[in-house]
C-alpha cells in the first residue's frame, strides 16, 4: 500500500516531471491524486459490513457516515430482509407488516418494531458500499494495492489536461492534448482489463 506522497512520486514518473525544475506543483498533483480516490470509490466503491445492536422494540439505526449505499440487511443475522417491502404475515386477516427496511437521511428503519430474535448484540447486519478512506500524505491508502496504477492514470490524465488548459490560455497549440488523450485510453484499457470488478476487502465499520 502506499500513501499520497509516495503516489505522487509515482504520478512524476509517469508524466515524465521529475526533473529540477517541475511543471506541475505538488499541490495541484496532491489534489489530482485526492480527486482520484473519490472517482475510484464511486467506481469501486468499498464493500463494508456495519453491525449494530437491536433492543427491544427499537426501529430506527444509524448508519456509517459518508457511504454510498446500503445493499443488504439482515436481521437477525442469516436472515436477509426485504427493502420496502409491503403485504402481511400470518393469516390472510392479519394487519402485522412484514419486516422489511428502508433508509431516510442518515438512518435506516425497520418496518416493525424489533422483537424475539430481532433483539441482541450485533442482531441487525448492514452490508453497505463506501468511499475508501482520503488519501493521506503519511498513512497508507486502505484501497486494493492493485488498483493504485488506476489512481496514478487518472491523475495523469487530469495534469495533462490541465496542461493543455494552460497552453491554450497563452495561445499555444494543444501540444499536451495528444498526452491526455493517450493516458485516458491507457485508463480505459486497464479497467476493462480487470474485468469491472473491484478487488475489495470486506470492512467492519461501526
Amino acid at each position: 500500500m502506499s500513501n499520497r506522497t509516495e503516489l505522487r512520486d509515482r504520478l512524476r514518473v509517469e508524466l515524465g516531471d521529475e526533473g529540477t525544475i517541475k511543471v506541475w506543483s505538488d499541490a495541484l498533483l496532491d489534489d489530482l491524486l485526492v480527486q482520484a480516490g473519490d472517482w475510484y470509490s464511486r467506481l469501486f466503491p468499498a464493500q463494508s459490513t456495519a453491525y449494530r445492536d437491536v433492543t427491544e422494540g427499537q426501529r430506527a439505526f444509524n448508519v456509517p457516515a459518508g457511504l454510498f449505499s446500503v445493499v443488504q440487511v439482515e436481521c437477525p443475522q442469516g436472515r436477509v430482509l426485504p427493502q420496502e417491502a409491503s403485504g402481511t404475515v400470518g393469516a390472510p386477516a392479519g394487519s402485522a407488516q412484514r419486516q422489511s427496511w428502508s433508509i431516510w437521511g442518515e438512518k435506516l428503519y425497520l418496518a416493525n418494531p424489533a422483537v424475539g430474535d430481532e433483539v441482541g448484540a450485533s442482531k441487525l447486519v448492514a452490508r453497505v458500499l463506501q468511499p475508501w478512506a482520503r488519501l493521506d500524505p503519511d498513512v497508507q491508502w486502505n484501497g486494493p494495492e492493485d488498483d493504485e496504477r488506476l489512481l496514478v492514470l487518472w491523475s495523469a490524465t487530469e495534469a495533462w489536461a490541465w496542461l493543455d488548459g494552460q497552453d491554450q490560455k497563452r495561445g499555444r497549440a494543444g501540444r499536451a492534448w495528444p498526452m491526455a488523450a493517450r493516458s485516458a485510453e491507457q485508463l480505459k484499457s486497464e479497467i476493462k482489463a480487470r474485468g469491472q470488478a473491484a478487488t475489495s476487502r470486506r470492512l467492519e465499520v461501526g
